[in-house]
Formats: C-alpha cells, sequence, structure tokens
C-alpha cells in the first residue's frame, strides 16, 4: 500500500519557482485528499537554475529516495531535457546499484532515462503521469 509518495526533480527544476507554486500547493493538496503523505526530496524545490548547475544534487535526491524508507512510490516532478546529466553521480562507484531496491518509480518524458537506467538494475518502472503537469494541472 502506498502511504508516502517522495517527489523527486530530476529534470526541471520548476517545481520551485514561484510562478508555479499555486499549482504545487493544489498538487500537495490533492495528493493529501487521496490520503496520501508528500515528501519533496531535499533539493526538489531548489529551482530552475541551481537544479541545471547541479545534477549531483538531483542525483542524491533520487538515491535518497530509495533509501528512505519512509518513501513507498518515487514520483518525478516533472520532465526535462537533461536527465543523462546524473548517469556519472548515480553510477560511480556502484551508488544507486547499491542501494536500489524496488519501488514505484513513476515519471515521462525526460524521466525515460531514469526508467532505462533503473531497468538496468532491475528494477521495474512505471512508465506514465509526473506530478506537475499530471496531479497539480
Amino acid at each position: 500500500m502506498i502511504k508516502t509518495v517522495g517527489i523527486v526533480s530530476l529534470s526541471s527544476g520548476i517545481i520551485g519557482e514561484s510562478a508555479v507554486k499555486h499549482e504545487v500547493n493544489l498538487g500537495v493538496k490533492r495528493l493529501r485528499d487521496l490520503g496520501l503523505e508528500v515528501k519533496f526530496l531535499e533539493h526538489a524545490q531548489k529551482g530552475m537554475g541551481y537544479l541545471a548547475d547541479h545534477p549531483e544534487s538531483r542525483a542524491q535526491d533520487l538515491i535518497q529516495a530509495f533509501k528512505d524508507s519512509s518513501i513507498d512510490m518515487i514520483l518525478c516532478a516533472i520532465g526535462g531535457e537533461d536527465t543523462y546529466r546524473l548517469a556519472p553521480y548515480l553510477f560511480e562507484g556502484d551508488r544507486l546499484k547499491n542501494i536500489v531496491k524496488q519501488k514505484l518509480f513513476l515519471g515521462f518524458s525526460d524521466s525515460t532515462m531514469n526508467h532505462f537506467m533503473l531497468n538496468k538494475l532491475g528494477i521495474k518502472t512505471f512508465y506514465g503521469q509526473a506530478f506537475l503537469p499530471d496531479v497539480c494541472e
């Protein structure tokens, strides 16, 4: 049973921008109305500029989402265009391989890269909705 959804920004950092704050609040309310807890990973709401400049922070959030036993499902915030930049930080020293375990992972578009990476590690994922375009809007 899913109780807690962890939101990660693996591509665009738009959910950290003030222009979409009202949408993010609405999305959180909708998930809570379904009886779910919502947990934003540490860097998920740092904004577009920060996340564009820090792919290592985005990778850290994905690793933390898999490590955090309270998170039942990992939901991508939105697609984007540069998830591939996370690969060195996820695969260096087998960082992701050493901690990954089966959890629901949901996202689309640029997150396809994440689906491929996780599939290589034996994780089954779901290609589908993302937080901002599908839950919030």
